[in-house]
Parts: structure tokens; C-alpha cells; sequence
């Protein structure tokens, strides 16, 4: 199985030494994300330097690491994708269109935190809670 990550959950890990991080190193099912997200995750590097306590330069080595560990998909993969993602989940909540698309694309689920990925039924969706009990890690 595969799981698209969204960028919350790539914050959250980036925050914290915590479950998160070690899912994203240790999970079996093959951890994958839309291109755009390295954007959406510099849009944040501040509070994640303020939060976790890292330097720019230490944050900026661990999402080198995270990102050994998760696949990035390039937009035209999931781009014929977009309308039926659109059609599942823009009306709820534009920003995550990619994320089901991607998911789309590549026969996957998406892990989020996000509950608006609840409002679709396109593509399967895992919370942190549901991955730690749903998937074996290494």
C-alpha cells in the first residue's frame, strides 16, 4: 500500500522527535507526496525553527532526511488527476485537491490529520492515530 503524507504531517515530524518522525522512518507502505509541498513546507520553515528549537540550517538537513523516506510525485503525474480531485474535495477545502490527486494518480491513501479529507469518499484517508494501528513499521 501506498500513502500520500500531506505537509501538516511532514511539519508535525519536522516540530517534534516524536511518533510522527519515527513512522515516517520506520512505516512498510511506501510514503509518497505532491512536488508542490516542499513550497507549503517553506511557507512554515519560521514557526518550525521557532517551535522545535533547530537552526534554519538544521531544519533545512532534516527535511533532507525525512524526504530519503518519502517519494516526491512531479505534477504531471497527478495532473489528470485534478478535476476528479476538485470534484471530491475542492469544495471542501482547495489546498488539499493535490493531495487527493496525487493520491489518485497513484493508488494510494492519504495520511492527514486534516478531517476535510474526511469529507470526500475518492480515496482512502489514515490520521496519525489510524497509521500507527493499521501499518507495521521496520
Amino acid at each position: 500500500m501506498k500513502l500520500v503524507v500531506d505537509a501538516n504531517v511532514v511539519i508535525s515530524a519536522l516540530i517534534a522527535d516524536s511518533k510522527t518522525r519515527e513512522l515516517i522512518v520506520t512505516l512498510e507502505p511506501d510514503l509518497l507526496t505532491p512536488e508542490f509541498v516542499y513550497d507549503e513546507i517553506e511557507n512554515y520553515t519560521e514557526l518550525i525553527v521557532q517551535k522545535s528549537g533547530m537552526s534554519p540550517e538544521r531544519v533545512a538537513q532534516f527535511i533532507d532526511l525525512l524526504f530519503q523516506y518519502i517519494e516526491v510525485v512531479p505534477a504531471q503525474e497527478f495532473y489528470p488527476h485534478i478535476e476528479e480531485a476538485e470534484a471530491a474535495i475542492g469544495y471542501t477545502d482547495p489546498d488539499d485537491v493535490l493531495y487527493v490527486a496525487c493520491a489518485l494518480a497513484e493508488d494510494a491513501a492519504v495520511w492527514s490529520d486534516d478531517t476535510d479529507f474526511d469529507e470526500q469518499t475518492h480515496v482512502e484517508t489514515y490520521s496519525t492515530s489510524d497509521v500507527i494501528d493499521s501499518f507495521d513499521t521496520r
